[in-house]
């Protein structure tokens, strides 16, 4: 099929292409959009297959794919109009699938963003009548804007069939293709806003949950979710919201980050905000997707009361906004390398989201908690906690969904009623309880003990590091503290083993081991004679394995050299390419990592040993980079 138009991603495109690619095969369907449109009396199936058809010759974004092989990056390519594919299935009992088995169906299969448009249709039948439409849509074209603009468009031009006037809709100003062309301009404005979030890496702690994170029973739920509903919490946020001059949103996010602070122990309480670039011009009408999630960190240092909290939560929360605009694999990239120096990981796995859901109703006239079945699909996003709040006309809805390694179930219900408790005793405006008071409300079981010390906006796991250490073959025993300022191991070898060994040895393994970081100083005092070659510590990276890793590395994002001892992101590569790396590596005959490894802080010489023969196992999708 030739094609119309093609272009880099835009920015939204590129936060949802990668989240969709990132998470494994069989979880994909939890992002996907489903909705149901009824149809009005005398509309023919002719007459709905035209709407649908005008719309996508409409809007590009409707029939936009991606090219994941396209050089130097990937790029979305606009097809030709033509018929938009339309399931039908009746509500006659025929031996025909039943039309909810033909839309679960619709819904959960995974799109294939190179191949498929991001919109699929599913029309219930009566007797050969429209009655109802089904959308299963991809939120690479979709957000709750250009949700509403399709409904609206769509509502329009049935009203036009079942009248027979013309349809008036206003034209389109903006393509997605128009609006990658605008983004890819050099700006001051894009480079003050990277600069922001270079400055803001250093800053972020590398694992808020280290207190509490542990692996989850092999046997049990892999994550739990439930949800509180309150009719009376609307009023209660509204009327502390005007009482200290801000938004809503900003009321729920400081009774959010008093929640996490008092789960976790920590005081810098990070977490991504999913926020809309909706502006006035052609951000404002183009059809796609035009969301992504922004870093937020608020330090509840000093034991402030709700008040204080409240106000750097939205200091923090409007300096997060005013640079959130910026492309989100660029923002991963700046983090990982800064972990890769720091030598741990940076998590920033909790997302929180704030929803209007306008004059609808939260269907309740009480407080009511409710489990929810277990977030199967969810918890293979690699995200560690999703708050989500809806404001509906008579009420709020917050729900929590938590990994099984950072949060139980009874841990997320304390975690909601403590929620609701705190923003309910600040409804009256002489109560404002000091950090240390509000954790009372919540009655989470004490952590299990750690033995951490305290580095820069790290708490490191002093007992997990030494434990890496231990794991290398050449080391006998290992004590870890900080002096001056840095993270020093007093080592004991069996043989005499190189600085540059262990450190790369930590950063490889450390990873896997919550709570640990690569030390900045190794002593190192040899207990044998004789030395520890590479090839008896398994640290050797010699073979064709990688050699396929760094000649494809370097291939794809146009690199004369690779250190395979580097991070790929500190290595030059870029993580919009990394889906054409795996892609290039299995065409080469390798597998074995994934879009979060390369995405993360491993050394690319640790990712190559790891690598195995296309035939020796199935192939594997990412998780998502932290």
């Amino acid at each position: 099929m030739p094609e119309m138009r093609n272009a880099d991603l835009c920015w939204g495109q590129r936060y949802h292409w990668l989240r969709y690619q990132q998470v494994p095969a069989g979880a994909r369907h939890d992002a996907h959009i489903v909705t149901n449109y009824p149809l009005p009396q005398g509309l023919s199936l002719a007459g709905l297959r035209a709407a649908l058809g005008y719309l996508v010759r409409r809007h590009e974004g409707l029939r936009t794919v991606f090219d994941a092989h396209a050089r130097p990056g990937p790029r979305q390519r606009v097809e030709p109009p033509g018929p938009m594919p339309l399931l039908v299935a009746g509500t006659e009992q025929d031996g025909t699938p039943a039309p909810a088995d033909v839309i679960a169906e619709m819904s959960t299969t995974e799109f294939d963003p190179e191949r498929e448009w991001p919109i699929r249709a599913c029309v219930v039948t009566t007797d050969g009548a429209p009655r109802s439409l089904a959308l299963a849509l991809n939120h690479t074209a979709f957000d709750d804007w250009s949700m509403q603009l399709f409904q609206q468009e769509f509502e329009a031009l049935l009203e036009a069939l079942a009248t027979g006037r013309r349809a008036k809709l206003a034209p389109v100003a903006y393509h997605p293709a128009d609006l990658a062309a605008i983004e890819e301009l050099p700006t001051a404005e894009r480079t003050d806003v990277l600069r922001y979030w270079r400055q803001m890496a250093p800053t972020l702690p590398a694992d808020m949950f280290v207190r509490r994170r542990a692996p989850a029973a092999p046997a049990g739920p892999a994550a739990f979710g439930a949800t509180l509903t309150s009719p009376t919490l609307l009023s209660a946020v509204r009327e502390i919201a005007a009482r200290l001059k801000v938004w809503p949103s900003a009321v729920h996010l400081a009774a959010y980050a008093v929640a996490m602070a008092a789960y976790t122990g920590e005081r810098l309480v990070t977490h991504r905000w999913l926020t809309s670039h909706r502006q006035d011009g052609p951000r404002m009408s183009v059809l796609t997707c035009m969301f992504s999630s922004t870093l937020v960190s608020v330090d509840l240092g000093g034991n402030p009361g709700f008040a204080e909290v409240t106000g750097r939560v939205a200091a923090a929360l409007r300096a997060a906004q005013e640079h959130a605009y910026a492309p989100y694999d660029e923002i991963v990239e700046l983090v990982a390398r800064d972990g890769f120096r720091r030598g741990a990981p940076i998590r920033t796995s909790s997302e929180v989201n704030f929803l209007n859901h306008g004059t609808k109703s939260c269907g309740t006239r009480k407080e009511r908690f409710l489990r929810i079945p277990e977030p199967t699909a969810w918890a293979l996003s690699a995200t560690d906690t999703y708050l989500r709040v809806g404001e509906w006309d008579d009420g709020v809805t917050v729900g929590l969904n938590a990994r099984a390694d950072v949060m139980d179930a009874k841990g997320v219900e304390e975690f909601l009623r403590g929620y609701g408790k705190l923003l309910e005793a600040h409804r009256d405006a002489a109560v404002d309880l000091r950090l240390g008071e509000a954790v009372e409300l919540f009655g989470f079981d004490a952590p299990a003990p750690r033995r951490l010390v305290r580095l820069g906006p790290d708490a490191v796991d002093v007992d997990a590091t030494e434990r890496v250490l231990l794991a290398h073959p050449a080391v006998r025993s290992a004590r870890v503290a900080v002096a001056d300022g840095r993270l020093v191991a007093e080592v004991a070898a069996e043989h005499e083993v190189g600085e540059g060994e262990l450190r790369l040895h930590c950063l490889d393994a450390g990873p896997a081991v919550p709570g640990t970081r690569c030390p900045d100083v190794f002593r190192v005092t040899a207990e044998g004679a004789g030395g520890w070659g590479a090839e008896d510590s398994g640290l050797s990276v010699a073979g064709p394995a990688a050699a396929a890793l760094a000649a494809v590395v370097a291939e794809v994002n146009e690199l004369s050299e690779v250190d395979l001892d580097a991070s790929y992101t500190v290595a030059g590569g870029r993580l919009l390419r990394a889906p054409r790396v795996l892609s290039e590596l299995r065409g080469r005959g390798w597998e074995g990592t994934d879009l979060g490894q390369l995405g993360g802080t491993r050394p690319l010489s640790g990712l190559a040993r790891e690598l195995v023969p296309t035939r020796a196992r199935p192939a594997t999708a990412g998780a998502v980079p932290g």
